[in-house]
């Protein structure tokens, strides 16, 4: 006989779960159970070992034997075995159980079944254990569903002696308690796993930190990949936030040099005054304060790659100083008239446009083309559809692991965060993640929180400097003086989607023809924020 139990879901959240239980078994061993479950949640982050730990508790308090936690495969949907205690090395772990089965029928319907005596009801079981692996005498057999978020993620199985002196309705609601803990890492370690699925999916790149799939990112990493072993400089063109770091040191990690030095240097964060002392190095004497000889970047450089980031806020009289060092690969130390020989590689990234500043006589031409070798655009994660969702997902399994903590997005928050248009790039998709994990008061995100968040972001006015991408015009106009209730590339600021917004979309994009990028001019939007709000509104287009 099988005994399904339909009792409603609220049962299977951990806290009534808790309540439930404590009031209705019975011993003290129980109860301290539920106490150490307890207390390896609040030491324990990783999935694997609070579910081994569970198993492991079930066994020993309720000599439960042979606990699993079986789940539907990813590729075939059949049942498997995902966390096993008590199988033997030599005991196959495969249990061949259909979608009929017993298991297959608690993966389908979320019901508690139980089998009491497993010799009699094989067929019902769906299988048979090995007999020779389980203790003489009558068997039972519990199989329990495993929730998340009203989702059945798997089923916890465990078999008992029929000698044992609890009633099943006691074990049964111990399994429920476990199953919901379960449940919470079992999520968890699932959104992790697929998080790694789309991040390998990444391609190069994720070797290095760069998150993404866009076909725009891609087109950036091919060309760094091509350049990478040769001795070319390179210009990293793109807006701040956007990874031009990352993009040096990969160059640099992918190249003959990769055992060499790698250097930074900001050169927008150190006083012009200080600045070629910086660069270049002091002999002993050379200024008041320098007690001792000191090495620069450049020479520190050597055999290696050196990065100047905000070239174009290196000082002219610099220019013609590393113009020299990149000719002649000498340098001379502030203080000195003897040339050291050094051997680097150079790659430079702004986010203004130098061939203007070469026009306003900021910026020296022969430096601006003996620098300018191989350009190389990084889109902003704006033009990068689809990595706002994977870079979104490891901030926050980034937070979780920084903080001890389990948040989760709700639903629908991605889609969100995708209609955005990121003017301060990664940064400030970290700084939202970052900013919502801490203010949330759930284990959860919601979108009415990062709406709130977004909304405060917007009104933020973000002005972006003009920037040449290779073989292209400028991607905007300078903003200097303009309105600042509007974002740099003519858009308007985040605001929530309105009903009432309806008919105005619907008649913009009957007017274009269906042309949703005329449209979405017309209204003052970009495409991103366009689609976002044709999808949340249920508009035909």
């Amino acid at each position: 006989m099988v005994f399904a139990n339909g009792r409603g879901r609220e049962r299977f959240g951990v806290e009534s779960e808790a309540r439930d239980v404590v009031s209705e078994l019975k011993g003290q061993d129980l109860v301290f159970m539920l106490l150490e479950i307890a207390q390896l949640m609040e030491k324990q982050r990783e999935p694997k070992i609070i579910i081994d730990g569970i198993l492991s508790m079930l066994s020993e308090k309720l000599h439960l034997i042979r606990g699993r936690v079986i789940v539907p495969g990813r590729e075939s949907g059949l049942p498997e075995i995902r966390y096993c205690l008590g199988a033997r090395e030599k005991e196959s772990l495969d249990v061949p159980v259909g979608r009929d089965s017993l298991v297959g029928q608690v993966l389908a319907t979320g019901k508690v079944k139980l089998v009491p005596e497993i010799d009699r009801e094989s067929a019902i079981l769906g299988f048979s254990p090995p007999r020779n692996a389980l203790p003489p005498g009558k068997v039972s057999f519990f199989a329990v569903p495993i929730f998340e978020n009203d989702i059945v993620l798997g089923a916890l199985v465990a078999f008992r002696m029929r000698d044992e002196k609890r009633s099943f309705i006691h074990d049964m609601d111990m399994l429920r308690f476990s199953a919901a803990v379960i449940g919470q890492s079992l999520g968890i370690e699932m959104r992790v796993a697929e998080e790694m699925r789309s991040l390998r999916s990444t391609g190069k790149g994720i070797a290095h930190g760069i998150l993404g799939n866009s076909a725009k990112l891609n087109e950036a990493l091919r060309q760094t990949d091509q350049i990478a072993a040769s001795d070319a400089p390179a210009m990293l063109l793109g807006e701040s936030g956007t990874g031009k770091e990352k993009f040096a040191r990969m160059i640099h990690q992918e190249s003959r040099r990769a055992e060499g030095p790698f250097v930074c240097i900001n050169c927008a964060a150190i006083p012009p005054s200080l600045l070629e002392s910086e660069l270049f190095g002091y002999e002993k004497g050379s200024f008041t304060g320098a007690n001792q000889s000191r090495k620069g970047k450049i020479e520190c450089a050597d055999k290696g790659t050196l990065f100047l980031d905000e070239i174009g806020d290196l000082p002219l009289e610099l220019q013609a100083k590393l113009l020299r060092v990149i000719q002649e690969r000498q340098i001379e130390r502030v203080g000195s008239s003897q040339s050291i020989q050094v051997d680097f590689r150079i790659i430079t990234a702004t986010n203004v446009d130098l061939q203007t500043a070469v026009n306003e006589g900021r910026f020296r031409l022969d430096l601006f083309y003996r620098l300018n070798v191989i350009p190389i655009y990084l889109p902003p994660l704006r033009e990068r559809n689809g990595d706002v969702r994977i870079i979104a997902l490891h901030f926050l399994n980034e937070f979780n692991h920084n903080y001890q903590r389990n948040i989760t997005f709700d639903d629908g928050i991605l889609d969100l965060m995708e209609s955005f248009d990121w003017p301060g790039n990664i940064r400030q998709l970290a700084n939202v993640i970052e900013r919502a994990g801490l203010t949330a008061e759930t284990r959860r995100i919601t979108r009415e929180q990062i709406e709130r968040i977004l909304v405060q972001e917007a009104s933020v006015f973000i002005a972006k400097p003009r920037h040449i991408e290779p073989d292209r015009a400028p991607l905007q106009p300078d903003l200097a003086g303009k309105a600042k209730d509007w974002e740099a590339d003519g858009s308007r600021p985040y605001m929530k989607v309105q009903e009432r917004e309806t008919d105005e979309i619907a008649t913009a994009i009957r007017r274009f023809g269906g042309n949703k990028t005329h449209a979405a001019r017309s209204l003052g939007m970009t495409i991103r924020q366009l689609r976002y709000r044709i999808q949340r509104l249920g508009i035909a287009s």
